[in-house]
């Protein structure tokens, strides 16, 4: 009787201790988000300071950012006209600042037709007329590089911050490697766009004054049918 008794009062213990461990690992668990295993590999390089940026945005690009990008990208006529109206509202409604005082990364999609094209710069561009929406017809400056300028890609994302890294220069070649992403896909198609094409894209921008040209790095540019 002794025995059992015994053999019962650690059974109970053992639960008791099962349970606090649950208790203690089910909330980090839930704290914890699931990364595909290249990203997390990424990561683990970049704390290491064995840091490779152009890895890091490969592994981070299909996996996260793009459907990030696709999900949130809102037609950009209507957050012309809602920028147009107050800038600060549509950011802190449809965009993001990377830091305090930085300017507002807007996520945009939106279709037009080719106004410009000029892919012999270093700086290459194709100008895109956009129609309007409650307000003036606004021209799009899509880069396609090879040079790029700014890192809206990176501040577009608040799963990248500059807390991740071990230092400004590991941040900022983040920023230049999703930019060289980015052209690697839209210049090509840059490349073979003549004024009067349709074309349909998604990118980011960033703006600090309502009135600033809108300069767009684009995820995807590609050319439209056109409308019937």
């Amino acid at each position: 009787m002794a025995q059992r008794g015994k053999a019962a009062r650690d059974s109970i213990a053992q639960r008791r201790v099962g349970l606090a461990l649950a208790l203690v690992v089910l909330p980090v668990l839930a704290g914890c988000k699931v990364v595909p295993l290249a990203v997390d590999r990424a990561a683990r390089e970049r704390l290491a300071g064995a840091f490779d940026a152009g890895r890091y945005v490969d592994a981070l690009w299909d996996a996260q950012a793009a459907p990030y990008w696709t999900k949130v990208a809102a037609p950009l006529p209507e957050l012309a006209a809602a920028f147009d109206q107050d800038l600060d509202a549509a950011g802190a409604r449809n965009g993001r600042r990377a830091g305090d005082g930085s300017p507002w990364t807007f996520v945009a999609k939106g279709r037009g037709v080719v106004a410009g094209v000029d892919t012999t710069a270093r700086a290459g561009r194709v100008i895109v007329a956009m129609p309007a929406a409650r307000g003036q017809a606004r021209d799009v400056q899509i880069q396609v590089g090879p040079v790029v300028s700014g890192s809206t890609l990176r501040d577009s994302l608040p799963f990248v911050t500059f807390n991740d890294f071990s230092n400004q220069i590991a941040y900022a070649e983040v920023g230049g490697a999703m930019s060289r992403r980015a052209v690697v896909q839209a210049r090509p198609v840059a490349q073979g766009l003549k004024v009067g094409d349709p074309v349909a894209f998604v990118g980011a921008f960033a703006l600090s004054k309502a009135d600033d040209p809108i300069v767009l790095t684009p995820v995807r540019l590609e050319r439209a049918p056109a409308e019937r």
